[in-house]
């Protein structure tokens, strides 16, 4: 499909304390990391899928699927410690900084990206040679200058001057990442250290697709939008 040699880290470990195995669970019948690995394997962008994992099961499930498996040092297995600490260690670890051009994390607890997705943002990366990082952003839900912060037993505004703005169709739209999609040159990723720069690509996705599980609640209500097929019907 291209030129560009790219490597995809899936980072998934066996612990999860607010809701356990969650990387596992099944999401619709099939285990929530499966929707991750199939997205990154069938977007045929990467050379090589890695789960990264420190857990048997998950090593089993993940080559069930396609994926190869690192087997990750324990002391990188904490609730501490971050995807980027995980891609860092792993790439300085194999020394594959001259293998590949780009390196990308795809967090197992978003399932509904789709490998278009993937195909987009990667194309978008690669067709220009002036930014070395693009995210999965979308749209904050609501207002994010409309921000309250607690102060003592009273609440201030973060900015006022948003608060003369009523209408929010009138507000500046703004975005956050979803941690459904981080790309970077190997390059940039080395000297950063890091997939976040003050200027990057981005790929807009949609909330159904940018669907993050994080708490119990979350994958009671991926559970129904993967039944229903909600996010591949929002485009």
């Amino acid at each position: 499909m291209n030129s560009k040699k790219a490597i995809c880290i899936i980072p998934a470990r066996g612990g999860s304390k607010r809701i356990p195995r969650k990387n596992i669970l099944p999401l619709n019948g099939k285990p929530l990391m499966a929707y991750s690995i199939d997205a990154a394997i069938n977007s045929k962008v990467f050379e090589k899928v890695v789960v990264s994992t420190e857990d048997a099961e998950i090593k089993e499930i993940a080559i069930q699927c396609g994926a190869e498996v690192d087997d990750r040092p324990e002391h990188m297995a904490g609730d501490t410690v971050t995807k980027v600490q995980v891609v860092k260690e792993y790439i300085e670890r194999k020394q594959i900084e001259n293998e590949y051009d780009y390196v990308a994390a795809l967090l197992p607890t978003c399932p509904f990206r789709s490998f278009e997705d993937i195909q987009i943002a990667f194309q978008k990366i690669i067709s220009q040679d002036k930014c070395d990082f693009l995210i999965g952003v979308t749209e904050y839900e609501f207002p994010v200058g409309l921000a309250l912060e607690k102060e003592g037993e009273l609440v201030n505004m973060v900015d006022p001057e948003e608060y003369l703005v009523t209408r929010s169709q009138n507000k500046t739209v703004k975005y956050h990442p979803n941690g459904a999609i981080y790309l970077a040159t190997m390059a940039g990723f080395k000297k950063n250290g890091t997939f976040f720069n003050k200027e990057m690509l981005h790929h807009i996705m949609p909330p159904l697709r940018s669907f993050d599980i994080d708490y119990p609640y979350q994958f009671e209500i991926a559970e129904v939008i993967a039944k229903n097929n909600f996010h591949e019907q929002i485009h």
